[in-house]
């Protein structure tokens, strides 16, 4: 069996691993939130882009 001091720098050092664990998981979720405004900016200007393009085809037509 171990003494109290070693079992208490295991109980730190698994905390350490959990927080760290924590972090990491968090940062994930980070990265996954600046790819998602990433994707929603890229969708916003293709639906101007293709928007644009209707409203040129349209005006070619003479509609408006």
């Amino acid at each position: 069996m171990s003494d109290w001091f070693s079992s208490m720098l295991d109980m730190q050092r698994e905390l350490l691993r959990a927080q760290k664990a924590q972090i990491d998981a968090a940062q994930k979720m980070v990265d996954a939130g600046k790819q998602m405004t990433a994707m929603q900016q890229a969708g916003q200007k293709a639906a101007e882009a293709n928007f644009a393009a209707w409203k040129q085809w349209a005006g070619f037509w003479g509609w408006k």
